[in-house]
């Protein structure tokens, strides 16, 4: 087994258990708790998906074309409902966008396997992309499944998909640079 899938393998066991395993998690979350979110200062959010309802899901659709080696190319379109990344970070304590010297912050998006993606201030805040960054919900209507969420986050602008799509999003952090 590869390290990626023991530690796939762990989380899920611990999911299972009710106990949802985040690599930032200084100490153990209530088993309703799906994200949370961490401030430069410290300070951390505890999210459960109704208090993310709370700030007005939303629907976006992501089309993208599929081309297949000896297929013809098509078209796949996905229907995703969730909360602007940019929305959620809008917290009192957290948001990046109120504190004018806070354009030097990434915000860092951890999944409960490890991975992580980055965000500049400046994309989403300065840029058409950010009002396309999604914590995400649903999908075609459905839960994610347990390969993709509870949470997922998702950069529908970015030109490759695959890098910023974040699976198991556990935790956001946002983080001044150096």
């Amino acid at each position: 087994m590869t390290a990626r899938g023991a530690a796939l393998a762990l989380a899920a066991a611990l999911l299972a258990a009710g106990a949802a395993a985040c690599p930032v998690d200084a100490s153990p979350r209530a088993a309703d708790v799906l994200l949370t979110t961490h401030d430069t200062e410290g300070r951390v959010v505890a999210w459960t998906a109704e208090r993310l309802r709370t700030l007005g899901v939303q629907t976006w659709t992501e089309r993208r074309v599929v081309e297949r080696p000896g297929a013809p190319a098509a078209e796949r379109s996905i229907a995703y409902r969730g909360v602007r990344l940019r929305d959620l970070l809008a917290q009192p304590g957290t948001d990046p966008a109120a504190d004018r010297g806070a354009r030097d912050t990434i915000v860092e998006a951890v999944a409960s396997d490890g991975y992580r993606a980055l965000f500049s201030w400046g994309e989403l805040y300065n840029a058409p992309a950010g009002e396309r960054g999604v914590v995400v919900l649903e999908a075609n209507g459905r839960a994610l499944d347990a390969h993709q969420g509870p949470l997922a986050l998702r950069a529908l602008d970015d030109l490759r998909p695959g890098p910023r799509h974040v699976r198991n999003l556990c935790a956001l952090r946002v983080r001044r640079l150096p």
